[in-house]
């Protein structure tokens, strides 16, 4: 009697309702507003004067004398204050934000049924999460939707295993925000009919992926309730 080699599990959804992109994160350099340059220039003239007061308190203690008194000071204010002075500048150069591509409250309709040989819509509808400090979030600019099927395969020993195949596939680009304040990616598939109608077919079912990342695991499975033809 033939044995089922499960080279692929049975289908098991995974509905997250919060995902973050496993790409490697991007950086950008911060957008400052006017009054946020303004502190920054204050701050830098503040930090510059200390430190030319600095130095003029060493050129005076070397005319000699008591004025001598006057250099340990110079020289604390000197040091201290030019390196925070360039501290204060590199920082300000180096500051960057990082780009995190995630989506919240994810949401996938795909309807109340499927047909072989006839469209399917799938619309995935979330939202943005907040950012937190140091970032700034974004919606992908597209993501990767495939219909698959899940059907059993005779190999050459007389065992089944159990396979998932790509029947269709579209790359989504994010349709921007609807009225409720959601992304929304949607997009129609199709699958012939030679890929239907075959006992050895076990399950339908929606895959989404990152197109940046390319191949890899699907970050969201919904499985789909096969109609009879019509």
């Amino acid at each position: 009697m033939p044995q089922l080699q499960p080279s692929i599990a049975p289908l098991v959804e995974q509905q997250p309702t919060a995902w973050t992109s496993n790409a490697p994160q991007a950086t950008e350099r911060v957008r400052r507003s006017a009054g946020d340059w303004l502190g920054w220039l204050f701050a830098l003239a503040l930090l510059a004067f200390f430190a030319l007061f600095g130095f003029r308190m060493m050129r005076q203690a070397l005319a000699g004398g008591w004025q001598w008194l006057w250099m340990p000071p110079g020289l604390l204010f000197a040091v201290s204050f030019s390196a925070l002075t360039v501290l204060h500048v590199a920082l300000r150069l180096r500051e960057r934000r990082r780009l995190r591509v995630a989506l919240e409250n994810l949401s996938l309709e795909r309807g109340e049924g499927f047909r072989v040989g006839e469209p399917l819509e799938v619309r995935l509808l979330a939202t943005v999460p907040e950012a937190h400090q140091g970032e700034r979030t974004l919606a992908p600019a597209r993501i990767t939707v495939r219909l698959m099927r899940q059907f059993l395969r005779s190999g050459a020993d007389g065992n089944e295993a159990l396979v998932n195949e790509c029947c269709d596939e579209a790359v989504v680009p994010c349709d921007g925000t609807t009225r409720v304040g959601k992304v929304l990616y949607a997009c129609e598939l199709c699958a012939r009919p030679e890929h239907g109608g075959d006992a050895s077919v076990r399950g339908w079912f929606v895959e989404l992926h990152e197109t940046a990342t390319g191949e890899g695991a699907p970050f969201f499975v919904a499985g789909l309730r096969l109609l009879p033809a019509r």
